[in-house]
């Protein structure tokens, strides 16, 4: 018989990312699946016939985007390293303390971690997105998932839902910028877009995105812009390609690129700012740069633990 633990279990929830090009397809077809990101007529089953025709359709044309940052994410292993860094802090004020990472769309999938985690004994859990704002296509879906599999048993949760505004995570990336940006540069914020109706539905994702642009930047003047707009339906804009092209037309200015809803490097920074950013610029893209991400900045996890200490209740155990 398992013994059951008292002892928190911290999981980090994040997309997830293939590891080689070979998981592209795995990888497209889990996040078509997603009805909360795409809800189509017909239930689960039509869902699933649409994801598997979409994932194939596209297969290719990711797995070149891949082969291009080198064959796979990097995403598992930054968060594999924020997660052990947690881990250690955490430990020095509460021993026992395990963190855990759960990815939404690839492996290790946030089903497996908990599962794996309630077989070892553990029935207190916090889940801390890695995503800095909240949307319910994001933290929302990963935390549905959650409530799905403890539904019904004898566990405590409690959920993290976003670290936009918190103090340590702002002042350490408004210090990240100012260590990183060039004098002559302007400081543009490009963050993961949004469809429209998820804002006209109340998704605070977009109100969140503003405030961590505004507190990170500090007195410095900057432009807010959004990537990663695919399918035909309406995004959040202005997109970072149209942004970016009408600021270099001043033929003075060049372009500190950060990206703020990410915290770690994957597709979104490596191909996405980093290749094709400057490729649909032309000759313009040589004047853009791109801060290096917090990735396993020993800083950030710090911050991260004292988030989990205070928002996870761990003030007074040990």
């Amino acid at each position: 018989m398992v013994q059951q633990s008292d002892k928190p279990c911290v999981i980090l929830l994040s997309m997830g990312g293939p590891e080689t090009t070979a998981d592209v397809r795995e990888f497209l077809y889990n996040i078509f699946c997603d009805r909360s990101l795409i809800r189509l007529p017909g239930g689960r089953f039509f869902q699933r016939s649409f994801a598997r025709l979409i994932s194939s359709l596209r297969c290719s044309k990711v797995q070149r985007h891949y082969d291009s940052i080198g064959g796979g994410s990097p995403l598992l292993m930054w968060t594999t390293k924020q997660a052990a860094q947690i881990e250690r802090l955490l430990n020095r004020k509460v021993p026992g303390v395990r963190c855990l990472v759960g990815m939404r769309y690839f492996h290790p999938l946030i089903e497996d971690t908990l599962a794996a985690a309630l077989e070892a004994g553990s029935r207190r859990f916090i889940f801390l997105p890695m995503y800095p704002q909240f949307s319910r296509a994001t933290t929302g879906s990963s935390f549905q998932v959650v409530r799905r599999i403890t539904e019904g048993r004898e566990v405590e949760c409690i959920f993290i839902d976003d670290f936009h505004d918190d103090p340590g995570y702002t002042r350490l990336l408004k210090e990240h910028i100012d260590v990183h940006i060039s004098a002559d540069e302007t400081l543009l914020f490009s963050a993961h877009s949004l469809p429209q109706r998820f804002v006209d539905e109340g998704d605070p994702y977009v109100q969140q995105v503003r405030i961590s642009a505004g507190l990170a930047a500090g007195d410095r003047e900057y432009a807010l812009s959004y990537q990663s707009r695919t399918g035909p339906v309406k995004w959040v804009g202005p997109d970072t390609i149209v942004e970016a092209r009408r600021l270099l037309s001043d033929p003075r200015k060049k372009l500190f690129v950060v990206p703020l809803s990410f915290v770690c490097d994957h597709i979104e920074t490596l191909y996405e700012i980093d290749i094709d950013l400057r490729q649909q610029l032309g000759a313009d893209g040589s004047r853009i740069r791109r801060m290096p991400m917090l990735n396993g900045n020993p800083g950030f996890s710090e911050v991260l633990a004292d988030i989990v200490t205070r928002k996870g209740g761990l003030h007074g155990l040990g």
